[in-house]
């Protein structure tokens, strides 16, 4: 991709609907990505007036929940699942030269789920390089809502059927333009696929698959993307943070995101009140100060201001138009510092705890206030989580890795096996005590008769289905058989 100095303007949804998703998804997205100043400058603008707002300085972007959350609770990938497939090997696929590892995938999937878990939905596209000039292999990509425009049957509202990714290219003329990616599958006998210019209302143009595919839009039989029963499907798989019958979620955990705003907007409050009021306020009556600047004179927020420091010397001259004789004095400080930052991080605690987490899960990193806005997640809590979003999520990486299968059987000339793939999990570390208690458990009951080998795998390893526990303990009797 070439430097694209000047941008055009992100064209409208096909929908009013989906116009207000996709806006919705781009923010969290920004969030999450840490592009959010503008947003919080805006959002300071809904809350002050002009002058307060220039007077508040530069706003402070250190608080933010949704953040903060997601990524604590995102710790499904923190290790490799363990993918199995009774049907055949699956090497090729899984094991450490397979296209699998070398594409990244589960590092991707560390940073993959936060996204879903904040923005409630994203896709993984597949692409598959066999053309001589690139080097035969897997690549998945992240694709986040807000650039994406999905149909789907009614039968299967959350399983789409038409895909268009809108993506920025250079036409003909190297002008940087908006252009669809578009795959359609709702017509299982005439699918297509092809790249067609997005004009500014949201609607498809003029088709420029022979501009950036080398051939016209590919339909009818010519579609790319079959399994080996030659039957169409999309080479991507949308993840959803929980199964709803939708298609999508988009704005789930609102209060968690506009409460993530209010937070930034409170702490940069917190910050102008310790720079500016957390001294004794002075005070003059019947005098003026000498020296004063004019600022911002042409704007609403126009004041007079003088800069000053411990050291400096203030020069007051007489009031001509005061009848009284001339008073300087103070008050106490505007703002108690330490009060305030406790009051904004039991909001932020709040806020947090809105994302459904239990209140006794959610800590903070120290009981000193100045840490208040250091949220935390107890290994405890994040553990409950994974076992809550594993059902969810393995559904979905178990379609990815079929449909990666199919697309390299296609392309790259292997034999794997195109279903009965299985994900299973690894939970988080057990603290040392946490790891003794269960294992003197299953070793008393194993004793006495009142646990099975099988119902003790999974005590030990709670994310294995029976079969997958089954094959744990045959894969343990063949290598003691084979080392001990």
């Amino acid at each position: 991709m070439n430097n694209y100095n000047t941008i055009p303007s992100k064209p409208l949804a096909p929908t009013n609907h989906d116009e207000q998703r996709q806006q919705e998804n781009a923010l969290r997205k920004r969030l999450l990505t840490g592009e959010y100043y503008q947003d919080l400058e805006d959002e300071l603008y809904r809350h002050l007036p002009t002058d307060r707002r220039e007077a508040w300085g530069v706003a402070d972007e250190s608080s933010n929940p949704f953040e903060q959350v997601t990524r604590q609770l995102a710790t499904l990938y923190h290790e490799q699942p363990l993918i199995t497939n009774s049907k055949g090997d699956i090497q090729d696929l899984i094991g450490r030269e397979g296209y699998v590892q070398k594409a990244g995938l589960f590092a991707l999937m560390q940073r993959f789920q936060q996204f879903v878990l904040g923005i409630r939905e994203c896709v993984i596209r597949i692409d598959v390089a066999h053309t001589p000039t690139r080097n035969p292999g897997v690549n998945y990509r992240v694709v986040t809502p807000d650039l994406l425009y999905m149909e789907s049957h009614q039968d299967m509202p959350d399983t789409p059927l038409l895909y268009m990714e809108l993506r920025l290219r250079e036409d003909e003329n190297k002008e940087v333009t908006w252009v669809y990616d578009y795959i359609d599958i709702r017509d299982e006998n005439n699918p297509v696929f092809g790249m067609f210019k997005a004009e500014s209302d949201g609607t498809m143009g003029k088709d420029m698959s022979e501009l950036y595919m080398g051939h016209p839009a590919m339909k009818g039989e010519s579609y790319p993307f079959r399994d080996s029963e030659n039957k169409p499907f999309l080479p991507l798989v949308l993840y959803h943070a929980q199964k709803t019958g939708y298609l999508w979620n988009s704005f789930d955990n609102r209060p968690l995101v506009s409460g993530t705003m209010s937070s930034m907007v409170l702490f940069s409050m917190w910050v102008h009140c310790v720079r500016d009021c957390s001294h004794p306020q002075r005070y003059i009556a019947g005098l003026q100060i000498s020296g004063l600047s004019n600022l911002d004179t042409d704007l609403t927020s126009r004041r007079q201001s003088i800069s000053t420091d411990p050291s400096s010397i203030l020069v007051f001259h007489q009031d001509l138009d005061a009848t009284s004789q001339p008073l300087i004095g103070q008050f106490t400080a505007g703002a108690d510092p330490k009060e305030l930052l406790e009051a904004i991080a039991s909001y932020e605690y709040r806020v947090a705890v809105s994302a459904g987490i239990s209140p006794s899960e959610l800590t903070r990193t120290s009981s000193d206030p100045r840490s208040g806005y250091s949220l935390s997640v107890s290994k405890a809590g994040q553990r409950e989580y994974s076992r809550a979003m594993a059902p969810i999520f393995r559904r979905y990486d178990e379609e990815l890795l079929t449909k990666t299968a199919m697309l390299c059987n296609r392309y790259l000339n292997t034999n794997l096996p195109e279903n009965g793939y299985r994900v299973s999990y690894q939970t988080l570390q057990l603290s040392p005590e946490e790891l003794t208690a269960i294992r003197e458990d299953v070793v008393q009951k194993l004793q006495v008769g009142l646990m099975s080998p099988l119902s003790a795998i999974r005590a030990l390893h709670p994310d294995l289905d029976e079969q997958g526990a089954r094959e744990k303990l045959l894969q343990i009797r063949r290598e003691r058989a084979e080392f001990i």
